[in-house]
């Protein structure tokens, strides 16, 4: 005899439905929190990446905070660089008041401030722009090797903890093919890899830039814009 399974109506009709004992749903909720916790685990590997080019040229990401300038230094002699490259855009607040008005020139200053020696300095920033900066940053950067040092094949990109492996992406976006790009990601002095998620600076920024991170991985497309530099 056929087993009924449901009962059909006008409009309607009843079935019998497949579920989740308390069991199934106490195995789904751990794999969850599993998952979860490897991805906590590894999202830093992700986000803020260490991967060195063999090259003698370092570009520094003028936002970052002072104390990544004296980590840049020390790379800069350590691994025998011969040119520092500082890129960055106008200064969101405190214009009024900085007389360099572009990060790329402040982190530059402040390097020279510090005692680095300025014949192996460069500084190259972007005009002003809304959107993209990074990208952007990495153009205008394209533009001045090809037009003062097409020789250069690889580069070094240092920049801040979870900031870096956006920037990698963008960076190479930006080069392309005839130029390597490899990423230090200096870390964060307020945290780090075991505890972002203790305070609500880490979990912003951190979320922040996984959302950043995840857009440019599979959204962004590669654009060119003429831009003049300050």
């Amino acid at each position: 005899m056929k087993e009924k399974t449901g009962k059909n109506y006008f409009l309607i009709n009843k079935k019998e439905r497949w579920g989740l004992s308390l069991y199934g749903w106490l195995v789904l909720v751990i794999i969850i929190i599993l998952t979860l916790f490897i991805g906590f685990r590894n999202i830093f590997s992700i986000l803020a990446p260490v991967h060195r080019e063999k090259t003698d040229v370092l570009v520094l990401e003028g936002f970052i905070s002072d104390y990544v300038l004296k980590d840049a230094m020390k790379e800069f002699t350590n691994n025998h660089y011969k040119l520092l490259i500082t890129t960055g855009t106008p200064l969101e607040y405190g214009d009024l008041l900085a007389p360099y008005r572009n990060t790329a020139r402040v982190a530059g200053m402040s390097l020279l401030r510090l005692g680095f020696d300025s014949t192996k300095l460069i500084m190259i920033g972007t005009d002003e722009i809304r959107n993209d900066r990074t990208y952007n940053s990495a153009i205008r950067l394209k533009k001045w090797i090809r037009a003062n040092r097409p020789d250069i094949k690889a580069i070094n990109l240092m920049t801040m903890s979870v900031h870096g492996g956006r920037s990698w992406l963008l960076f190479e976006a930006a080069l392309g093919d005839s130029i390597s790009v490899g990423i230090i990601s200096v870390p964060n002095f307020y945290y780090g890899p075991a505890n972002w998620w203790r305070s609500s600076k880490g979990v912003r920024e951190t979320v922040n830039e996984l959302i950043g991170y995840f857009y440019v991985r599979f959204f962004f497309r590669p654009y060119e814009k003429e831009l003049s530099g300050k």
